[in-house]
């Protein structure tokens, strides 16, 4: 394995699904320094697996397997550990400024709850007017709306989405999702929960 890190509505979401996945960015230089990436949550126990996605907020194979790691969480507990780090493509206008404001409301310890609202709400604010709404998730979850204002479009939060950037494109990720299991590339996708479960189950032993 190399390492580096219903029915028709499966089928209409898989077929939605891959437009991301089949899209290579090769358009965006990364150019910014930083440490290294401050993005993923730290893990509060020793997971037997852990699960590495390079995503894109306003990718829709990216909402998709997010439905999937969903079910994930709720099958394997404290078993599976799930990281998300940001590789916003190019090709979608809105993808750096919502990593950078989930990066701003991790710093108001609202994370979670901005990720799970970003890919809800994917329809809605791709089609314009996203800084707009993502202000809106912000009061909606009782941040400061103010220091996130300011923190939404920092160079501090520029600096980790670019450097979760940089980490996936010296892996060689070039289309999201694209996902590691325990430090090995997962080379095609499972389509579907079942499928996913398969494939960690192998790794848990």
């Amino acid at each position: 394995m190399k390492k580096l890190f219903f029915l028709p509505v499966l089928i209409a979401a898989v077929a939605l699904g891959t437009a991301c996945d089949k899209a290579q960015d090769t358009k965006t230089p990364v150019t910014e320094t930083s440490a290294a990436s401050q993005s993923a949550p730290e893990s509060k126990v020793e997971a037997k697996v852990t699960l590495v996605k390079y995503s894109d907020y306003q990718c829709p194979a990216c909402k998709y397997f997010h439905n999937i790691e969903v079910e994930l969480k709720k099958a394997y507990g404290d078993d599976l550990d799930i990281v998300t780090k940001h590789f916003p493509l190019s090709m979608h206008a809105y993808a750096q400024v919502a990593s950078r404001s989930v990066e701003a409301a991790r710093k108001q310890g609202k994370y979670d709850e901005m990720h799970e609202m970003m890919f809800t709400g994917q329809e809605q604010w791709s089609r314009g007017n996203a800084e707009t709404i993502f202000i809106g998730y912000a009061q909606s979850i009782g941040m400061n709306v103010e220091q996130f204002r300011r923190d939404m479009n920092s160079a501090d939060m520029n600096r980790i989405v670019m450097a979760d950037r940089r980490e996936g494109r010296d892996l060689g990720v070039g289309s999201t999702p694209t996902f590691f299991i325990n430090g090995d590339l997962i080379e095609k996708n499972p389509p579907n929960v079942e499928q996913f479960k398969a494939l960690v189950d192998k790794y848990m032993d």
